[in-house]
């Protein structure tokens, strides 16, 4: 078979093609147009009914109308792969999810999964325990809060109403504690007088009236 016959056959069937894609968009152009034509008419009688005016449905031309259904077209094919590949990263991520298993620690310090060497049993961790010395302020004795209310004596008895130092003088401890902002106080008597001295040292007062009043400790100086 010649070229030129190979050729001729080619274009007679291409001609067929386009004959019959053009007869098929004919066809279906002219349903387009009918149903057009139908709205067209709903609608302009509903219009006349109701005393408005029609605004009929522009008919494309056959250009217009199979250039707008490729571009929809091209469109939908487009939504449905992004549609595809959302649902592929979905069912991807829902199946590593539900497969994930937390690391396990063995004594040789690496993480292994079930799946490895299950001899090894798992590292046992002890209690944390702090090994510095504990830094909060302790508890003192009587006798400790006895020297520390001597020496605010020694240097405030002028301030206290004294007429002479009182610290060389009795302090007698009452074997009372009471609450005194918030802070457990030793209570004790010493010339006339009722003191409160905190437990942790931190301040010394004085009973007035039935109330405690917190004595300053500004320019002492160290006796003991």
């Amino acid at each position: 078979m010649s070229k030129e016959t190979k050729l001729a056959k080619k274009e007679k069937k291409a001609a067929k093609k386009a004959a019959k894609l053009e007869k098929s968009q004919a066809a279906a152009y002219a349903k387009l147009v009918k149903k057009i034509d139908k709205k067209n008419a709903k609608a302009e009688k509903k219009a006349n009914k109701k005393g408005k005016p029609f605004d009929p449905i522009p008919v494309p031309s056959q250009e217009e109308a199979f250039a707008s259904a490729g571009g929809n077209k091209v469109g939908k094919i487009i939504l449905t792969i992004i549609l595809v590949l959302l649902i592929v990263y979905l069912i991807y991520f829902l199946v590593m999810w539900f497969k994930y298993e937390a690391p396990k620690y063995i004594d040789n310090g690496t993480s292994v999964s079930d799946s490895a060497d299950e001899s090894k049993a798992p590292v046992e961790y002890d209690r944390y325990s702090n090994p510095h010395k504990i830094t909060t302020t302790p508890d003192y004795s009587v006798s400790e809060a006895k020297v520390l209310l001597k020496q605010v004596l020694h240097d405030q008895w002028d301030k206290l109403g004294y007429s002479s130092d009182p610290s060389a003088g009795s302090i007698n401890y009452t074997a009372n504690i009471i609450r005194v902002n918030n802070t457990d106080c030793y209570v004790f008597t010493a010339g006339s007088k009722t003191y409160a001295v905190s437990i942790k040292l931190s301040a010394v007062y004085v009973n007035k009236g039935g109330k405690y009043i917190p004595l300053t400790f500004h320019n002492d100086d160290i006796l003991f």
